[in-house]
């Protein structure tokens, strides 16, 4: 496979096709620095609460409820 970034690797190379071991290694140095970030900036957010998760109903009824509406 020839080298793409011409003894020069970085991660945007990488993202053109380079896949030598300088550039894979440069790439992978990039997406843990992303992730890292991404992360820290999602502490700083304050929680969505209970917006997301509606209260839940029991939609049937119990055998003592039908046993009581039927008056036995």
């Amino acid at each position: 496979m020839p080298v793409k970034c011409k003894g020069r690797p970085s991660a945007n190379w990488y993202g053109n096709g380079c896949r030598c071991a300088g550039c894979r290694d440069a790439w992978r140095l990039h997406s843990a620095a992303l992730r890292e970030e991404k992360r820290k900036n999602s502490k700083d957010k304050k929680p969505s609460g209970s917006r997301d998760k509606p209260i839940v109903f029991s939609d049937a009824f119990t055998r003592e409820e039908i046993m009581r509406a039927r008056g036995t």
